[in-house]
């Protein structure tokens, strides 16, 4: 028993192939964005994919680099500065892929050619994907690594799903496919600056003495992290935002419908 007991009492080394499989899916994430973005006779939808993915990463680590800056002034408020810190570089990102686009004469980048249009399709998604994902990382505190592999999960949800199913794409073997071997390694970039810099906020704080106060919703009770469960069920529940914004996408696009064929 007391062999036992000094063996737990050992602290776990985190395993290296996280990091491991993180620095080669980034590197070969630059070497898809060089193919994209320097072939010659590359279109200016894969130079527009290619310039705001990598100003997508060098924002995030713009914002490392100055971090020291900023962030004591967001440790007051932890929680809350992040989700507000992890939406706003949502819109950044939003507004840098149509801004490329429009520089680069491409088209169907973004999801809307209008700024403000390309928002309100958008941010309902990264709002509730971020503030889900806060109130898991405040429990969890999962390492930057795998911050940042979720935030490659998360937008395959998003643009790969629900953008597929509007595109028809989902209902293709190479949609499968392509999802280990290319979406999810350019994704991580782009989600980076909303997922890791909250991370850092929430850092700042201590971790919450006991679980969440479970809402009456049962939906909503869905969305709270519980620290007895798995990590990984907990790590995920920022996916389950996608119905919602499936439905409030719906009823936005109908709406739009409609008010195009009054006007």
């Amino acid at each position: 028993m007391a062999v036992e007991r000094g063996i737990e009492a050992i602290p776990r080394q985190p395993s290296p192939w996280p990091r491991r499989i993180l620095w080669i899916g980034l590197v070969w994430a630059a070497i898809l964005i060089l193919l994209m973005g320097a072939q010659q006779g590359a279109s200016p939808e894969d130079r527009t994919l290619a310039i705001s993915i990598s100003a997508s990463g060098f924002y995030t680590l713009l914002l490392y680099r100055t971090r020291q800056r900023w962030l004591p002034r967001l440790a007051g408020h932890p929680l809350r500065n992040a989700m507000i810190l992890g939406s706003l570089n949502a819109a950044v990102i939003e507004t840098l892929f149509l801004v490329v686009e429009k520089i680069m004469g491409a088209e169907g980048v973004a999801a809307h050619p209008n700024l403000i249009m390309d928002l309100l399709v958008t941010m309902p998604w990264y709002i509730g994907m971020v503030v889900i994902f806060v109130r898991v990382q405040h429990v969890r505190r999962f390492s930057p690594v795998i911050v940042l592999l979720l935030g490659g999960v998360y937008e395959i949800g998003a643009e790969g799903f629900v953008g597929g199913a509007f595109e028809g794409s989902i209902f293709t073997p190479a949609f499968y496919l392509l999802i280990p071997a290319v979406f999810l390694w350019l994704f991580i970039p782009v989600y980076s600056s909303m997922v890791l810099p909250p991370a850092w906020v929430i850092d700042t704080a201590s971790p919450p003495a006991g679980p969440d106060p479970l809402p009456s919703s049962r939906w909503l009770r869905l969305l709270v992290p519980k620290p007895s469960g798995p990590a990984w069920r907990d790590a995920v529940r920022p996916l389950l935002w996608i119905l919602p914004f499936v439905l409030y996408l719906a009823v936005f696009l109908l709406i739009v419908l409609i008010v195009s064929q009054i006007v």
